[in-house]
């Protein structure tokens, strides 16, 4: 192209130097139209014998999902679902969130993605947050929450077993091992129960459009407050494509998804698998300690995974000789991870087989999932890859719009087809994340510090926002965002202000740590512990409630009088 010719003018939103790694083809090609499911059924529609999805030892193929997807669709018409509704999802990765997912998008209507196992408070927030009158959720969630829904806006709750796609050998073996009860009423239907109701329902053409929403996920942000992320159909289209532009892909290869979908992370990669014509190996409840094994098996080509699973991959010792030979990219993301860690990895992956070495990123909800990603030929230690090839990049000064050139560090922002709508019914704190330049273009400010390179790649060296990553004993990842916990903490009486750090931890990745300032005439004792954290398992998920908690005299400043942060996380 021509650009690639161009002398660098030294700002690399014009000169985008990344774009040399690029083909021609990857270049040119023209955005993808119309919906995700859309999207879809054009690219698999001529391959119904083709496998969709490996679930729990059964193969579920693409002519099974559009049917499964009909099915599904004709069921929520049946419950009176209309374009534009929300409907919230609180599942595990199975078939039945692949199906609803699907069939939300063909009726126009909206899935509202969130954490299955959030407190009972939290989850009835999300429903109420949206209006939302239907709410899918897996087993484990009713027992959270089944009472509580009378105090939401839910008409209509739809529950579903884990084992739902089983045969019935196994789902009665399952139940015979959990005993689990779902008690239908007015309210609460099984997921057999709704699919019977939708048997006669006739289905509309598709409904939806490029820019329509699709997905709503949620975020903490760079601000700490939860946050729906509005995604539309072309956020994730061409994230999708984006994603796999140049990296050697065909037709029923295979991605493992294994962090859970109501992280955007791992929903878009299972998105931009299925409209690949991939097979997709589900897994509802993953054990990082099986990683060589489910490659090995299903002959896995693509993982996006993080660093807590790579730490357990290091410690393995029974892998075989070529577990990792099948292996076309294995990302690595959600946190950053040292040099030293990265050459290990890398290290296991080729004396196992793997052709390839870790692939790197930057990413967000914001943005879908990433920005920015290696090349197996385009690579440095420590960096964070150059951006998507229809992605553009600039590095600013932080707090302004004036953008830096070349190995300056300032605040890393994108633009381009991947970047969200904005945030669910708070404009105020879009406006905050997005940015409009004099061209109309919208850039979001992702709150990383880093810079560019004059060949077009990108090293993260810091964060403007805080982000502690914690893992509990299933192995699932949350995020925790400090001043959420310190809202909380500082409305407790005896409190006057409050500072989370996140401890480092093997098990759990990294757990919060209260540094706590009290009220004058407040005594530092155990009684007064004990009050403040019970206040934050009152107002908390469990997993957001701190370890521990340590009373201290005065916050530590800078010479800006900001609290020093390093210094309390130096103390520990």
């Amino acid at each position: 192209m021509e650009n690639r010719q161009k002398e660098l003018t030294g700002y690399p939103s014009i000169d985008r130097p990344w774009l040399k790694v690029y083909s021609e083809e990857a270049i040119n090609a023209s955005q993808p139209t119309g919906s995700i499911y859309d999207f879809l059924l054009a690219v698999n529609k001529d391959y119904p014998h083709n496998i969709a999805i490996h679930y729990q030892n059964k193969n579920i193929t693409y002519g099974e999902l559009f049917r499964k997807i009909d099915c599904c669709a004709r069921a929520f018409m049946a419950l009176g679902v209309q374009r534009n509704d929300i409907v919230t999802v609180a599942m595990p990765n199975t078939p039945e969130m692949v199906y609803t997912l699907y069939a939300l998008n063909r009726l126009g209507a909206i899935a509202n993605f969130i954490h299955p196992l959030a407190s009972k408070d939290e989850i009835c927030n999300y429903l109420n947050e949206v209006k939302s009158r239907f709410f899918l959720m897996f087993t484990g969630t009713y027992l959270l929450v089944g009472d509580a829904l009378k105090e939401t806006s839910v008409e209509k709750a739809i529950v579903v077993s884990p084992v739902q796609s089983l045969s019935p050998l196994f789902k009665w073996l399952y139940r015979l091992k959990t005993n689990e009860k779902i008690i239908e009423d007015d309210r609460i239907i099984s997921w057999n129960s709704f699919i019977q109701h939708g048997q006669n329902i006739e289905l509309p053409e598709p409904q939806r459009a490029d820019n329509d929403v699709a997905v709503i996920t949620h975020t903490g942000g760079t601000t700490g407050d939860p946050k729906g992320v509005m995604c539309t159909n072309l956020n994730y289209n061409s994230h999708g494509r984006q994603m796999l532009a140049d990296r050697g892909s065909k037709r029923q290869d295979c991605t493992m998804v294994h962090l859970p979908p109501f992280i955007n992370y791992s929903l878009s990669a299972a998105l931009a698998s299925f409209s690949s014509g991939f097979r997709v190996l589900l897994i509802p409840r993953y054990d990082p300690k099986k990683m060589a094994w489910y490659i090995r098996r299903f002959k896995v080509n693509y993982i996006l995974s993080i660093p807590a699973y790579f730490e357990v991959l290091l410690k393995s010792h029974k892998i075989a000789k070529d577990a990792f030979n099948t292996l076309g990219c294995i990302v690595t993301a959600g946190e950053s991870m040292s040099v030293e860690m990265e050459r290990e990895v890398n290290n296991v992956l080729r004396a196992h087989g793997s052709p390839v070495n870790l692939t790197k990123g930057i990413g967000m909800t914001e943005l879908v999932s990433g920005a920015t990603l290696t090349f197996p030929w385009y690579d440095a230690d420590g960096s964070s890859g150059i951006p998507y090839v229809k992605t553009n990049c600039k590095i600013v000064e932080v707090g302004t719009d004036d953008e830096l050139t070349y190995d300056e560090i300032g605040e890393i922002c994108f633009s381009g087809p991947s970047v969200m709508l904005g945030y669910y019914g708070n404009q105020a704190a879009t406006d905050e994340m997005i940015h409009v330049d004099a061209d109309g273009t919208r850039w979001l400010h992702t709150g990383d510090l880093g810079y560019m390179t004059r060949d077009g790649i990108i090293y993260v060296s810091g964060r403007l926002k805080r982000l502690i990553m914690i893992k509990d004993k299933d192995g699932l990842i949350s995020k925790i965002f400090p001043e959420r916990i310190e809202q909380v903490i500082e409305t407790h009486p005896a409190v006057a202000l409050s500072c989370i750090v996140g401890v480092p931890d093997k098990q759990c990745i990294a757990w919060p740590k209260a540094f706590v300032v009290l009220n004058e005439n407040i005594e530092a004792n155990q009684e007064v512990k004990t009050a403040i954290l019970a206040h934050c398992s009152q107002h908390l998920p469990p997993y957001m409630v701190p370890h521990n908690i340590v009373f201290i005299d005065e916050m530590p400043r800078t010479n800006r009088g900001k609290i020093d942060y390093k210094q309390l996380e130096q103390a520990q």
